[in-house]
């Protein structure tokens, strides 16, 4: 959603939903695929160097170089610089054919090396080593036989669609290793887009996968959807739709079944669903008695109960724990971030005070930090607020810059920002030293959600 500059600033919910009807008038032509570009390599400068040599295959039409797979997977991190393949010296197969003053020479610290070969079933097998150059050890690898040869570490008998998402999950695996943080490279993310002309408008929920391969058309409708949002086990989305005559909907959508459930809709707004940690329960903004506040509902039972009471507007809760919310509130005046309690009558705390407008936070995994919409100098753009420090951190110079998602472990935020007048997708580091841009050819892409890992 992109903020109407020209709208109340005052009030948060007013311009949001002004963002809203901004969205349905955005232009898409079907049948694109997603490109990922960075932007900016500042954290590369102290990125760790690895090499990625080709995986060994005599099994012919393999449709997925998944070498290339587990590089670009590592380059996008932000934490790994990756030797060019035009600058390899060897092509070892196993760590027995490292001749190691070849990488020594390269300037490398880690290298993967790998085979694809045919299984019995007809399907493949994927072996691969990670290996310390510097200490000139294995990293990942099973223990000796009774021969006493040690074989490749992770052993993967997979059919030939699963080979770019095997990929993923070596990426995930040799990031671990190195850098002792969970990979997410077999994560996807949801986001909005418009389908067609004015005249025969209709709208899409899309899946991607984070390197922006297998898109996936969850759904298409002549009505607005927005506000995605993953239950935490990845099998349902929660959105805002507009397809029912006179109110909008919070549907919840189980995404293997196809199946599609009216939560709640009630008169007023209906809008921000959230879901808790323990997915059992959906915060939400809801506008049937006056003014909107915000409600949590019983994902199974549909049950309400009312989190504020506040003549201001109440909207976009997040949550950092089981127990805690966070949320925007004009209740001081202009937009703010504010946490609560969702049990017991403790009042609402304010974490928001630099700046006149603070609004759409969401929680890192760990609830550690938020991050947010900021203005600044008239310009809207992605901020982070450390929880315990109160340290506020600017990480991203656009101009209408919003919809923050955390990675699941942490580490990168995706957002929706503009370029060149079209919608598109932002990447950036926690740190905000490495950024990268996601887009659709010719078409504009809103409210990202980035998946939890599967």
């Amino acid at each position: 959603m992109l903020k109407n500059k020209h709208a109340n600033r005052s009030s948060a919910l007013q311009l949001r939903l002004a963002a809203l009807l901004l969205l349905c008038l955005l232009p898409f032509s079907a049948g694109s695929v997603l490109r990922i570009e960075i932007t900016d390599t500042a954290g590369l400068q102290d990125a760790i160097p690895i090499a990625v040599v080709p995986f060994i295959s005599e099994v012919p039409g393999l449709s997925v170089d998944i070498a290339e797979v587990l590089e670009n997977d590592l380059k996008r991190s932000g934490r790994f610089k990756v030797l060019p393949r035009s600058s390899l010296r060897a092509f070892p197969q196993s760590t027995r054919e490292v001749q190691f003053t070849d990488w020594n020479t390269a300037e490398v610290e880690y290298l993967v090396v790998g085979r694809v070969n045919a299984a019995a079933d007809g399907g493949l097998q994927v072996q691969f080593e990670l290996i310390d150059v510097l200490k000139q050890t294995r990293m990942l690898a099973y223990e000796p036989n009774a021969q006493g040869v040690v074989e490749y570490c992770c052993r993967y008998q997979i059919g030939r669609d699963q080979l770019r998402r095997t990929g993923h999950t070596i990426a995930n695996l040799v990031y671990e290793q190195i850098v002792g943080i969970t990979g997410v490279f077999d994560t996807q993310f949801a986001y909005i887009t418009a389908v067609g002309n004015k005249d025969n408008k209709r709208y899409a929920l899309e899946l991607a996968d984070i390197d922006g391969n297998n898109i996936t058309r969850v759904l298409e409708i002549s009505r607005p959807i927005l506000s995605p949002t993953w239950s935490p086990d990845g099998e349902q989305l929660a959105y805002v739709s507009f397809e029912f005559p006179g109110r909008t909907a919070i549907i919840v959508h189980h995404l293997a079944k196809a199946e599609r459930r009216k939560l709640i809709s009630i008169e007023g707004i209906n809008g921000s669903p959230a879901w808790s940690p323990d997915g059992r329960r959906l915060a939400l903004s809801l506008s049937h008695r006056g003014s909107p506040d915000i409600y949590m509902v019983n994902v199974f039972s549909g049950q309400l109960s009312q989190l504020t009471n506040e003549p201001s507007i109440e909207t976009e809760a997040a949550w950092l724990d089981n127990n805690t919310i966070v949320f925007t509130s004009n209740r001081s005046g202009t937009p703010q971030i504010y946490r609560k309690e969702v049990a017991g009558s403790a009042p609402a705390q304010r974490l928001t005070f630099e700046g006149k407008y603070n609004a759409g936070a969401t929680a890192s995994p760990d609830g550690s930090k938020i991050a947010f919409i900021h203005s600044e100098e008239g310009n809207f753009r992605i901020a982070t607020l450390d929880l315990q420090s109160k340290v506020l951190e600017v990480l991203t110079d656009g101009r209408l810059d919003e919809s923050p998602s955390f990675a699941p472990n942490g580490e990168m935020i995706l957002y929706a920002t503009e370029e060149n007048g079209r919608g598109v997708l932002g990447l950036i580091s926690v740190d905000g030293l490495v950024t990268q841009r996601v887009s659709l050819a010719n078409e504009n892409v809103r409210d990202p959600a980035w998946g939890p890992k599967r």
